[in-house]
């Protein structure tokens, strides 16, 4: 008997392959994915706590970079919009000013000093993105 075509084996092995190579495509682009979000996240973070900065210098008065763990958003005192802290972003910090309960921040002063602080962005356990605010000249410089 001369057969022609593939047997069940050969078709079930051919499609488990398939369904592993897709399973690590997927978890490969879904990785890279929320690693963009989080990095876009960080360059925003960091545009809001320069914003402070320049809002303090401006208008002769201390301006509070904020972060609420509770509800997981950013914002500069009176600057406006708030930006939404991703759900696999976790914030560390040392050094910054505890503003109200669960509220935390660096503090802007219109000399161009501040209250200081280093502040570290990660996702699934690893950091992706460190800052620090000096406390003499208040720029922010990556770690």
């Amino acid at each position: 008997m001369n057969s022609r075509g593939f047997t069940l084996i050969e078709i079930l092995v051919v499609m488990v392959l398939i369904a592993v190579s897709g399973s690590l495509v997927y978890l490969s682009v879904g990785r890279s994915a929320e690693q963009k979000q989080g990095k876009l996240f960080a360059q925003e973070m960091v545009s809001l706590v320069k914003k402070a900065r320049r809002m303090s210098m401006s208008f002769s008065r201390p301006v509070a970079f904020q972060i609420s763990s509770a509800d997981r958003l950013c914002w500069v005192e009176g600057g406006g919009a708030s930006l939404e802290i991703p759900e696999k972003v976790l914030i560390e910090a040392q050094g910054i000013a505890q503003i109200d309960a669960d509220i935390y921040g660096v503090y802007f002063y219109p000399d161009g000093s501040s209250s200081g602080g280093e502040i570290t962005l990660s996702a699934y356990g690893q950091p992706f993105f460190v800052f620090r605010v000096d406390i003499l000249t208040g720029l922010v410089t990556p770690v």
